[in-house]
């Protein structure tokens, strides 16, 4: 019976774990490339997010200063409402 040698052994291993060893690098290349796929998505998304915050705290910005304006009308309204009520009371209706 013949003894393997060290070289024919390392051939049958190489020729075993070789080719699983590039199915393994493929497979990890198109993981690779999903993965930077995904995060040029994300940063897409994020600049999406923030341009849409952006809008948001603008169209926020010009509500308050017309809730603003109106809490004045409002405030003069009752103002003179109040100068109203008492003209009418010094001319007695």
């Amino acid at each position: 019976m013949a003894v393997p040698t060290l070289t024919a052994v390392r051939k049958t291993i190489e020729a075993v774990l070789l080719p699983e060893t590039q199915v393994i690098k493929d497979r990890l290349a198109a993981i690779e490339g999903r993965m930077a796929a995904l995060e040029s998505e994300i940063k897409r998304l994020d600049y999406k997010v923030d341009g849409l915050r952006n809008e948001l705290k603008a169209d926020i910005g010009r509500l308050d200063e017309k809730l603003l304006f109106t809490n004045k009308r409002l405030d003069e309204a009752l103002e003179i409402r109040e100068r109203l009520a008492a003209l009418e009371a010094k001319v007695g209706h």
